[in-house]
């Protein structure tokens, strides 16, 4: 049966303590037509391994590792939850027993780089408006915990667009025009932004909601370009964007 194994880290650098009647930990995981075994090995050290054992090839190893990301979190906030503290866990990489098959995870999006400097922004710039400003910074953070916690991405990277939607209101706090001033000064239209908003609006309300890596990467790159837009706003002296610079986005 073929095997794939997992290499995991944290950033807790002491051994978690944890009992296991029969070590290893195992897990059953549904996927598809398929029941995977999951075992894990040296839990709770920095650096671990987790075995899976699956009936047929697994040609998906991306939403596989997407499974194991969310079933692993959720382990480690069971036990962070007792231990009165968060614990965070992440895959590093995998490869597959008997073959030359292995690869590494990568957490985050490189294009990001790439689109602040199309924008104009140099490294400098970039960094000082983010440092300088409440919002950008607040926005910054929603992202980083929705790379963090792949589950919620959605609502984090809505949440980091209301964060910049929140820098256009007034004094007399006129809410509802916020979304009007955001669309004319960052040519963006809230239609855009729409295209995950039920994801967001599910995950707040509760509701199981699972975004394969395609979709969340798809949220990460939007809220991106409004907070890099918005950074570019910032440094013009708030000026509206140029519709030829920055097409508007429908």
């Amino acid at each position: 049966m073929p095997t794939y194994m997992f290499l995991c880290s944290t950033d807790s650098r002491e051994t978690v303590k944890f009992d296991i009647k029969d070590p290893p930990l195992q897990f059953s995981i549904p996927l598809d037509n398929d029941t995977l075994t999951m075992k894990l090995w040296l839990f709770g050290a920095p650096s671990f391994t987790v075995e899976i054992v699956s009936n047929h090839d697994i040609v998906d190893v991306g939403r596989l590792a997407d499974i194991i990301s969310h079933t692993l979190a959720g382990l480690y906030d069971s036990v962070g939850l007792s231990m009165g503290r968060p614990l965070a866990v992440r895959l590093e990489g995998f490869s597959i027993v008997g073959s030359k098959t292995f690869g590494k995870f990568a957490v985050g999006n490189p294009a990001f780089l790439e689109a602040i400097q199309t924008a104009g922004l140099s490294t400098h710039d970039w960094v000082t408006l983010c440092v300088s400003s409440p919002h950008l910074r607040a926005g910054l953070r929603d992202i980083r915990l929705g790379m963090q916690t792949p589950g919620e991405a959605a609502v984090h990277c809505f949440r980091a667009i209301e964060r910049i939607r929140q820098s256009f209101s007034s004094a007399a706090g006129d809410r509802k025009r916020t979304w009007g001033r955001l669309q004319d000064s960052l040519n963006i239209n809230r239609s855009w932004l729409d295209t995950y908003t039920a994801h967001a609006t599910a995950v707040r309300h509760g509701e199981l909601v699972e975004l394969g890596p395609e979709e969340r990467n798809k949220c990460f790159a939007q809220a991106a370009t409004v907070i890099i837009r918005f950074a570019v706003y910032v440094k013009g002296g708030r000026q509206p964007l140029s519709t030829t610079t920055f097409p508007p986005l429908t």
